[in-house]
């Protein structure tokens, strides 16, 4: 009986919150829904694809690089990240959708994508906990809800990897990443983050964010859990600007 009605219920909020297209916001077809993309915005959405930098995953043109110019020049705190789309067309609808227009729903597409593409990357580097990058607070209260965390409890749920989201905490608040450049993007994080929890349990640790765009975000995170006693930290965002090569 329990079954039979948890069947109507979800039927009523298909009914009511059809699935749509996180490209282009358009009603999925059936064969669509478990893809989270319409046919028309598959070929348009696109992945990081076959050449990209081995440090912060970042799609590069040049086949003969490994690293892209970011990750010469800078020596990132994380061992290795990865990103599963490039941050252009409709996926930059798509982020703003899944950041403040409460399309928490796109989670669990995003974590979809992530694990077709890099599952086995995730399992073979043996990550014990999924650490979603923090908010301030009082930014997380307004808005609802963390974006990352979102990501980071669809990814726990398809894989069976717990979320820490308590050990790191942003303590202050910061401005917009995408405002500053080079050095200024440290400056701003300079002790942005601490550690709320005890990491010694972890040795190895996987940061999830929505967008990767210099990583300097990412690397304040791992550097704070590093301190704590991390010995491996990974990430893993949705999507990435592009490299220069």
């Amino acid at each position: 009986m329990k079954q039979f009605d948890k069947g109507i219920i979800d039927f009523c909020l298909e009914l009511l919150y059809p699935k749509r297209c996180v490209a282009c916001d358009k009603v999925l077809l059936k064969i669509e829904k478990d893809m989270g993309i319409c046919k028309e915005c598959a070929p348009k959405v696109k992945l990081v694809g076959g050449t990209y930098c081995i440090k912060c995953g970042g799609p590069i043109n040049n086949p003969s690089e490994e690293f892209c110019n970011n990750c010469k020049e800078n020596k990132h705190h994380f061992n290795q990240a990865k990103a599963v789309f490039r941050y252009t067309g409709g996926m930059k609808e798509a982020m703003y959708r899944f950041k403040y227009s409460n399309r928490r729903c796109y989670g669990k597409v995003f974590a979809t994508h992530a694990l077709k593409n890099y599952g086995s990357w995730l399992m073979a580097n043996n990550v014990e906990a999924i650490v979603p990058v923090p908010m301030y607070g009082p930014k997380e209260k307004k808005r609802g809800y963390n974006q990352a965390e979102v990501f980071a409890k669809a990814l726990s749920n398809a894989t069976g990897i717990p979320v820490a989201d308590k050990i790191v905490k942003r303590e202050r608040d910061t401005v917009a990443m995408k405002e500053l450049s080079g050095t200024k993007r440290k400056k701003n994080l300079l002790k942005a983050f601490i550690l709320a929890e005890n990491v010694v349990q972890f040795r190895k640790v996987l940061i999830v964010d929505d967008i990767y765009t210099t990583g300097t975000t990412m690397d304040e995170v791992a550097r704070v859990l590093k301190s704590g006693g991390v010995k491996e930290v990974f990430g893993m965002c949705v999507c990435i600007g592009e490299c220069s090569d």
